[in-house]
């Protein structure tokens, strides 16, 4: 077999993958209903409703990364383990990236928010006052000291996706790290492998690339892990 002819087989296996899992959302949403049908009373719908969309999909991305392990790294190809791994958690969560409010729901009780967080597999402290609107896409990916501020539209991104200098599709993938006091202004973007110290405001609109330290006001660049 050429190696054009094998990396054309990669290349269809890891669409075939991508492709089922990209069902499992609405096969999630589906199997709900139909459990929700079944309860004989209006309050047993109700909490069987809110048990298979809230605990469901955080206990099942706990089970991946305790069998599977964290698919952090940098520059992962498609083909590769952990790549595949955090697609799957990936489609976990993508209900909550569709409908944002449901997550909206959780913020309005104080502590709630950061506890479902850390059901995810998180490490965020429950005095974290979420502003509405963040966007969270990996939400096993985050520690958060207390006292911190997640401003309006701010994007917490464990993850990003670029081309290499082959031309190969790849991803990077990290924990973001906010120190206890820290404030992060309206739009700001955090990237994968970014870490905020403590007490250190990152300005409104600011975007930090991966693996970027912010200490005294700045950005510093910090080593990417392999």
């Amino acid at each position: 077999m050429t190696d054009q002819t094998e990396n054309a087989s990669l290349a269809g296996k890891v669409g075939f993958y991508a492709l089922v899992m990209n069902y499992l959302p609405l096969v999630y949403l589906l199997a709900g209903a139909g459990v929700v049908w079944r309860m004989q009373s209006v309050q047993a719908m109700i909490a069987a409703g809110l048990a298979w969309i809230y605990l469901l999909p955080p206990l099942a991305s706990r089970l991946v990364l305790l069998v599977m392990g964290p698919p952090t790294g940098r520059a992962l190809k498609p083909r590769s383990r952990r790549f595949r791994v955090w697609w799957l958690l990936t489609q976990l969560q993508m209900v909550f990236n569709r409908l944002p409010f449901l997550e909206e729901l959780l913020r309005l009780v104080p502590g709630l928010y950061s506890s479902w967080l850390n059901l995810w597999g998180s490490r965020v402290s429950l005095f974290v006052f979420w502003v509405p609107r963040v966007l969270i896409t990996d939400r096993y990916l985050l520690r958060i000291g207390p006292g911190v501020i997640v401003s309006a539209d701010v994007a917490l991104t464990g993850h990003l996706s670029t081309y290499d200098a082959d031309g190969n599709h790849v991803t990077s993938i990290a924990p973001i790290t906010i120190g206890k006091g820290a404030i992060i202004g309206a739009r700001a973007g955090i990237g994968p492998g970014c870490e905020i110290g403590a007490f250190e405001v990152v300005p409104a609109g600011r975007l930090l690339p991966p693996y970027t330290l912010w200490r005294d006001g700045r950005k510093v660049r910090k080593e990417a892990p392999s």
